[in-house]
């Protein structure tokens, strides 16, 4: 049983999903606590879970055991999530030896990795360093300090920081944060250590802040005492569990199913809530409707589509949010102007034009690009594939570019997907091929994707070059023949 406190706007779904798993909620929002029917604690977590600042996922972290057995069983409840955990626990200890002197900064052996410190050191000099940043796939290179942090149930200890008080950006009462400051000064830390509020030192006793103090000091003077000591390589102190859970459109519907459980929530509730500021007040008001049976839930979540369909008959501009597998970037790509845009079985469909700015080679077909060459980009949000026809600006085929990634969401003025790295290219002649089927395989290598995913969508690209293949005219190929021939690349939803 661990501790959690849950934040952002997956926090009702996730919420049930660790009490339905046998894991307390603490320091819980009102809304959650109602929801839940929740007494409020002063337990501080021993986890947090929270969005990520895209929204597009989310973030787990905390004590490392704890943290890390939340981070695994959420991997296995949610559908087609991503995995990007950091390989050293982030503020880990470390003894590591330099191995090059750089002009500003000195590469430093870790053992099984390798980090990066902004001090010019000598080589071989031994050097005690603390994992500044989480190292995240597919990295090696840590980003390391020698402001080691040290953490308590309610405060950090900084090295490095001798005297000087910081206040957890989440703890926001003016006067909360003017007595914690007040406290800190009061205690006159000895040596070299500065103190760091945690967000969960609004829970505590002032009694209870101070031998927190007193305690996380006396454990790090004891973890530098050992550090002194350490072989190069040895982590001497554990640090804290840093994990990203990447979320999908699958992910997303299934939350909201999930949150349904718990309160009146529209099908799409999670995918509009993270995407577009501008409908919150809608869907909240829509649920309102809900929660006090005055409309039907899949009634008004279709209603919602067609708001959709409506909004780009005049606002016809589309960005697109490309989210990179391997590293988890978002990439805005050249937005376009929707074409064609409706609703099939559920599903919104549709083909978007993309004018292309400047001269270069497309990507994958080695032709030129020319200015005023465009994209006629064919998408459902059913499908695993977007398919992006290139022309020349007097209406020539170039080739086509078949993406793989994962079924996308669109919302008003946005479509966002993660880009699962491999993909199809035809030329206009009928040359097909796969393109960055290493990347994908990278990822697999890397553990943000799990064996089963790497089967399904390599099976995709290799389904799909088949089906080009026998086509005989690539600038015929089109989206609903490939969803009505090659069945895995239709989205299909897990059970609840």
């Amino acid at each position: 049983m661990v501790d959690v406190r849950v934040r952002g706007i997956y926090a009702t779904a996730i919420a049930k999903i660790l009490l339905e798993k046998g894991h307390n909620i603490v320091h819980a929002s009102k809304k959650i606590r109602e929801r839940f029917k929740l007494e409020e604690t002063r337990t501080p977590p021993q986890v947090t879970v929270k969005d990520i600042e895209s929204k597009h996922g989310i973030i787990v972290l905390g004590d490392y055991k704890e943290a890390d057995d939340i981070y695994t069983m959420l991997l296995k409840c949610l559908p087609e999530v991503f995995s990007w955990k950091s390989k050293i626990p982030h503020h880990a200890i470390v003894k590591g030896v330099v191995i090059r002197p750089l002009k500003d900064r000195s590469i430093v052996d870790l053992g099984k990795y390798r980090g990066e410190l902004d001090e010019i050191l000598n080589e071989g000099e031994e050097v005690i360093v603390d994992i500044g940043r989480p190292l995240l796939p597919p990295s090696n290179t840590a980003k390391l300090s020698r402001n080691y942090t040290i953490h308590g149930k309610y405060s950090a200890l900084i090295y490095g920081l001798k005297g000087r008080v910081i206040v957890s950006r989440h703890i926001v009462d003016p006067k909360t944060r003017r007595n914690l400051q007040m406290l800190a000064n009061l205690m006159k830390i000895e040596g070299n250590w500065g103190i760091k509020w945690r967000s969960s030192a609004v829970l505590a006793k002032i009694d209870d802040l101070m031998v927190d103090v007193q305690e996380t000091l006396k454990k790090a003077e004891e973890i530098l005492k050992k550090a002194e000591k350490a072989k190069p390589g040895e982590i001497v102190y554990e640090g804290r569990f840093f994990g990203i859970i990447g979320f999908t459109s699958q992910t997303r519907k299934f939350l909201d199913e999930i949150r349904d459980k718990v309160t009146p929530t529209l099908i799409g509730h999670h995918t509009f809530k993270t995407m577009d500021n501008s409908l919150v007040s809608l869907i909240d008001y829509s649920e309102h409707l809900l929660a006090r049976n005055i409309s039907d839930r899949n009634k008004l979540s279709e209603a919602f589509l067609e708001y959709l369909i409506e909004y780009f008959k005049e606002n016809r501009r589309l960005e697109i949010e490309h989210i990179s597998l391997l590293n988890n970037d978002v990439k805005m790509l050249t937005p376009g102007t929707v074409m064609t845009l409706n609703i099939r079985n559920e599903h919104i469909y549709g083909i978007v034009k993309r004018v292309l700015k400047g001269k270069g080679i497309l990507d994958g077909l080695n032709v030129s690009k020319e200015k005023g060459d465009y994209d006629l980009m064919e998408f459902s949000t059913e499908s695993y594939i977007l398919i992006h026809k290139y022309y020349s600006k007097s209406g020539v085929f170039k080739g086509a570019y078949l993406n793989i990634n994962t079924p996308p969401e669109i919302s008003c003025g946005k479509i966002r997907y993660y880009d699962l790295e491999a993909d199809v290219v035809v030329t206009a002649e009928g040359e097909a091929k796969i393109i960055d089927e290493e990347k994908l395989r990278k990822t697999y290598e890397e553990g943000i994707i799990d064996e089963e995913q790497y089967g399904k969508y390599m099976r995709i690209t290799e389904k799909l070059l088949d089906y080009v293949i026998k086509q005989g005219n690539p600038e015929q190929i089109s989206l609903e023949e490939i969803l009505e021939n090659i069945e895995i690349i239709r989205a299909k939803l897990k059970n609840i």
